[in-house]
Parts: C-alpha cells; structure tokens; sequence
C-alpha cells in the first residue's frame, strides 16, 4: 500500500478519537434525562459535564486556523436566527460543529476503504470541503425550523393564556414561562420590549434583530392591541384570530419545507456522487475488462472524467439553488467580508472593471441591476464582473495546464505501457504476456533513446539501431513490424506538445465559464418566481390583520408590508421611503419595479385606498374569498413543489447517468471496437 495512503488514513484514526468519545458520551447523557414532559415543554438543560465539554471545545476549536473560521461561519449562521446567550451559541455551534466533521469523517474513511486510492481521498477530502456549506446549512435549518415548531406551540399557549387574562403582556410572559429556552429567548423579549416605557422605540430595535418575520410581525400585533385594545368581530376576537392565522401560516411554511427537502432528499450528494465512484466503477471495469485500461489513462479518458467532475459540480450549484425556498433572505446582510471587494479595491483591477461593467442609462445596466436583485444576490455589479472574470481567468489557466498534463501523460504512457503484441479484447495478459510486453517496452525505449543521439533520421538509419540493439537475428517482416511500430511511437511522442489552436480552446472554455455565473442567477431568479406566488398569498393573510384596526393607513401597510417580504422586500422599501414625496407616484413606480400580475393587484388596492377608501373597505372582499384562496394555495403549492422536484430530479440525476455511459459503457465499446479493428475485424 502507499505510504501517504498509510500515513493519511491513521491521521484519520487519530482524528476521529475526540469525535467517537463525543458520540457515546452523548448518548449516555440522554439517557440520564428524566421527565420527557418537562424536558421539551420547559428550558432544555444540558448535562453540566457536557457543558463544561462544549465550551472548552469550542476554546480549543478556536484555536485552529481552519476550524476557527468553520466556528466563526456557524456562529454568524445562528445568531441571524436567535438571540443566544454566549454559552447557548457556543453550545449550540459545537454540537454542528462536531456533526459536521463527523459526516466527513465517515464519509472520507468509506472512500478510502473502497478506492484503496490517494487521488481519490484527496478530491473527497475537496468535496467535503465544498459540501461544507451544504451542512452547515442543513443543520442551521434544522435549528430554525425547531425555533419556527417552538414558536407555533408558543403561540397555542399564548392564546389559551389570554382566553383566561384578556392581557397581552400576561398571556405573552404566562406562555414563555412554560416553552422551551429557545423560543423563551425571544418571547421574553417581546414581552419586554411591548411593556416598556418607550415600546415604539424598542420595537423599531427589535425589527433589526428579529430572527425571522414572523416574530417581527407578531411584536407588532401584539404592540397595537396593547395600544388600542383588542377588537371583537364576526369571528371573535381580533387578537386570537390574528394568533390563528399565524399558527396557520407558520405550519404552512414547514410543511413547504418538508415537502420540498423530501421530494429533494441527496439529490445534492447523488450530483456530487460521480467524483467519488468514478474510481471504483474504473478499479471495476480494469478488473472484468482490462482493455479498458488504456482507456482511462488515454487523453480521451481524462478529458471524460473531467467532464463528468465539471458536470458534478455544475449540478451540485444548480440542485442547491433548486432546494433554496427564503433561505438566503439573510444572504445580503452577511457580515461576512467580500473578497470581491477587497479585489475591486486594487487600483489595475478597478480601472479593467469599470470599463466592463455597463454603463449607467443603458438597457443592459437596467437589466444587469435588475438580475441582481430579482435574484436576491449580495453582490454589487461590479463585485458580480470580478467573480465572472475570476471564474473565466481560472478556467483559462486549467484548460491550459490540463492540456500540457495531457500532452506530458501520452507520451508518459507511450513510454511505460506494455507493448503488446497482439490485442485481448477481454481477458487480461498472462505472466509470461506481461513480461514479453514490459521487455518489447523497454526494448523500443532504448531504440529510441539511441536514435535521437544519431544525426541520420532516415528509416535505414533507425533498422541499424535496431539491430545494434538485439543479438536476434528478425526476419524482414518482423523487422519492418518494430520498425513501424518504433516510428509510431516517435510520431507520437514529437507531436505531443502544445498546439496553437490549444490556446483558442482554452479562450472559448474561458468565454463559457464567463457567462455561468449569469446563467446561475437566471436560474436562480426563475427558481425564486416559483415562490412569488406564495409571498403574495402571505401579503393577504397579513392585510387581512392589519385591516381589521382602525385608521390602518396605507403607508403603515407598506411598512409591514416590507418588514414582512423576502422577494419583493427591495422595491416596497423603496416605495415606504418614496411615499411622503408622493403616495400615488411611489405606488406607481412600486408596480414598475414588481411587475407580478397578482402583486399588481394588490398595489391597485392600495392607491386605490389611498385616494378615495379606506384600507377595509379596499380589501373587503379578503374575508369572503379566504376559502377559495386557501384552495388556491394549496393547489399552487403542490404544483410549485411538484416543479422544483421534477427540476431538481432532472439535473441531480444527469452527472450519474454521464458517469455511466460516458465512463462505463462507452470505454468497453470503444476500446473493443479499436481491438477489433487492429487485428483486422
């Protein structure tokens, strides 16, 4: 075996104690737990022992160049979603942390005792690095489906509370005291900030740290109601229908999510899948059908195993942004630094993208920007030239090296295979076959060595050093067979060097690769269309609460409106800052910027509430029409999943279904066809 193999596989071991001692540990402190009841409707409390674990851990982790930035990357992660005290985050981002790298330990052991291969470990130790972000996303949405699960159950107390106390503030601090310490978190806040001296003020600060709308929306209601009193209407109480609604949406959404996360399950893994199983499916096929070894270290079958890795990875991005619902609503407040920026700061670089970028008052720069929102992304449209030119440049300089690797490796093969007389489509060589074939080998690489030493290139020349090589004495026809195939290798190996039309090669790959970051933010806008529907249908839910209080405004609407959007977030809050300049001009423009028919709809509403009715009267019809609109929903939820599933099936599956033919079939086809044809079939 390979000693680097040896070597890595027992860092491997010696890596995986730690985590091996936090699994059974775990799972003989949950045994330990007592009072399953108390336990998940009261503060979940962790063994001190394994507290005590968590936080040295995490001193430890943060020591570590590569690890602290994992921390570094979770924590930010989190603390987007909740407000934990530092001992919950740094637990929290431990035990993530410790599933993360355990998943990837497991994973890069299990390629290491199937391939028996360095190369192989190496990529998967590439790949793990790039499911990274996948994981840590899976797992940061596990917290924060929990968190939106606690909040739903939060709000059945609360309204059982206020059945009982007719007050916000008690029935809000009642329902905290018996939910979990993460949703508690949160809830007590709330309550402070609506029993305040100034709630206004500290509900304005809120809005700025609230981990998810609903929260964000639900401090609100629960502030006017304080303020102006609950309402009684035709279905009872203003405050517990506005609760029964957000239970609703809330479940709705998870059930989105689950749906949508069940019909996409691995899809990511099967896409990245072929990287790794491209080395035993090739260890295979060597074994049953050793002809296909020369396929596989030919140019022909590294170009095919490089473009089975580049469709992975392609696909991989591609299957993520399928998956993506409103994960990525934080993306563009990321703290995270840029280093787009910091490139776009060097004074060469800026002065070549400012002359790529579009120009202002020009229809690409209007669709440019316009891209660039619909798709959410955080970038500015100079950031989004320098990781287009970065991506080009790289490819560039691959398919330049990669075709200097591939003239390097024919004549590198042209030198060490076994020269075999006459071809065995499928069995493999014998011993004595074997022998005879490094021996012929070795034979024509002294013959050649000898010949380029001598002056005289001629065919003559070349069947004098043959013969001053071999004491045998060939008969002309086997003469003249080592002459050719001697003269046949030379051609070969003169003409392995790189070609000029390469060069245009590596310029169209570059050119390709510079428009795939705008195909994947096209992509990712139709993906993110599939969810405008849904977002309009949540606008209605919460205009139909906010209609229900007295002199509700339409600028108010606006404001909740975008305190309450993903997808249209940006142009409704720039119609909130444009109103007092004009309430039907920014209302207008807010229609130009968003111009979804149902979306449309609603803005019609609103100017129309704006000049001559008032908001109730303007969406009277909410009421009436919310069972048919429930069925609506439904009905386009079910297909919109059904789409993404049928997308993300279609693109995760094509890597697999490449790697089989391409890498599989086809080598057993095409070498057996060039067998064939070299004995004359």
């Amino acid at each position: 075996m390979d000693i680097g193999l040896i070597i890595l596989l027992s860092i491997l071991v010696l890596t995986s104690t730690p985590l091996i001692y936090y699994f059974f540990k775990s799972k003989k402190d949950q045994k330990k737990k007592v009072d399953i009841f108390t336990a998940s409707r009261v503060q979940k409390r962790t063994n001190a022992k394994m507290m005590v674990f968590y936080q040295r851990s995490y001193d430890r982790f943060s020591g570590i160049p590569i690890l602290r930035n994992q921390l570094s990357s979770i924590r930010r992660r989190l603390s987007l979603i909740n407000t934990y005290d530092e001992f919950t985050i740094r637990k929290e981002t431990m035990r993530i942390t410790f599933w993360i790298l355990g998943f990837i330990f497991i994973g890069i052991t299990l390629v290491a005792f199937v391939s028996w291969s360095f190369i192989a470990i190496m990529i998967a130790i590439a790949i793990a690095i790039v499911a990274n972000g996948l994981l840590i996303t899976i797992f940061v949405s596990r917290v924060e489906n929990r968190l939106l699960n606690q909040f739903a159950d939060f709000l059945e107390e609360t309204r059982h509370e206020y059945q009982e106390t007719q007050r916000v503030d008690d029935a809000l601090y009642n329902a905290a005291q018996i939910s979990p310490h993460t949703i508690k978190l949160q809830t007590e806040k709330i309550h402070e900030v609506i029993s305040s001296e100034d709630p206004e003020g500290k509900l304005s600060e809120y809005y700025a740290v609230a981990p998810n709308r609903y929260l964000k929306i639900f401090a609100g209601v629960s502030h006017m109601v304080m303020e102006y009193g609950d309402k009684k209407t035709s279905d009872g109480s203003m405050y517990l229908a506005t609760i029964t609604k957000f239970v609703k949406q809330i479940r709705d959404d998870l059930l989105r999510k689950r749906l949508l996360n069940y019909q996409l399950q691995g899809l990511t893994m099967i896409a990245l899948s072929p990287i790794l199983l491209s080395f035993p499916v090739r260890k295979w096929s060597e074994t049953y059908f050793p002809v296909t070894q020369q396929f596989y270290s030919s140019r022909l079958g590294y170009i095919t195993l490089i473009l089975i890795f580049a469709t992975s990875v392609i696909s991989y991005v591609f299957v993520r942004k399928v998956g993506e619902l409103d994960e990525d609503r934080n993306g563009g407040s990321s703290s995270k630094k840029q280093w787009e920026k910091k490139v776009y700061s060097w004074p060469w670089a800026k002065w070549i993208v400012d002359r790529l970028v579009p120009q202002r008052h020009t229809r690409a720069h209007y669709k440019l920007s316009r891209l660039l929102k619909e798709s959410n992304s955080p970038l500015t449209k100079e950031w989004f030239y320098i990781q287009r030119l970065t991506v080009s440049l790289a490819s560039f300089i691959t398919v330049v090296i990669l075709c200097v690797f591939l003239h390097y490796n024919a004549a590198h093969q042209i030198i060490t295979t076994p020269t075999a007389i006459q071809s065995n489509i499928l069995g493999s060589l014998t011993g004595d076959e074997l022998q005879q074939a490094n021996q012929l080998t070795s034979f024509d690489n002294a013959v050649m060595k000898d010949f380029m030493e001598v002056k005289d290139q001629s065919r003559d020349s070349l069947v004098q050093t043959i013969k001053a090589q071999t004491s045998i004495n060939m008969d002309p026809a086997m003469l003249d067979q080592t002459v050719d195939r001697i003269l046949t290798k030379m051609n070969i190996i003169q003409n392995e060097y790189f070609k000029w039309w390469e060069l245009f090669i590596a310029i169209g790959v570059a050119f390709i690769v510079y428009y795939i970051p705008m195909w994947i933010l096209q992509f990712k806008r139709r993906m993110r269309a599939m969810e405008i529907q849904n977002e309009v249908d949540q606008f209605h839910t919460l205009i139909s609460i906010l209609m229900q209080f007295d002199r509700m405004s339409v600028d108010t609407v606006l404001e909740w409106l975008e305190r309450f959007s993903v997808i249209f977030k940006t142009p409704l809050r720039r119609a909130v800052l444009n109103y007092e300049s004009g309430a039907e001009q920014a209302l207008q423009e807010l229609r130009e910027e968003a111009p979804f028919e149902s979306f449309d709809r609603v803005v019609r509403r609103l100017i129309r509430a704006s000049e001559k009715v008032s908001v109730g009267e303007s969406f009277n019809d909410l009421h009436m029409q919310q069972d048919y609109h429930a069925k609506d929903k439904e009905d386009k939820l079910n297909r919109m999943i059904q789409q993404k599933a049928v997308t993300g099936k279609m693109i995760g599956f094509i890597p697999t279904s490449l790697m089989i033919f391409m890498y599989l079939v086809f080598p057993m086809i095409y070498m057996s066809y060039k067998s064939l044809s070299s004995i004359g079939f």
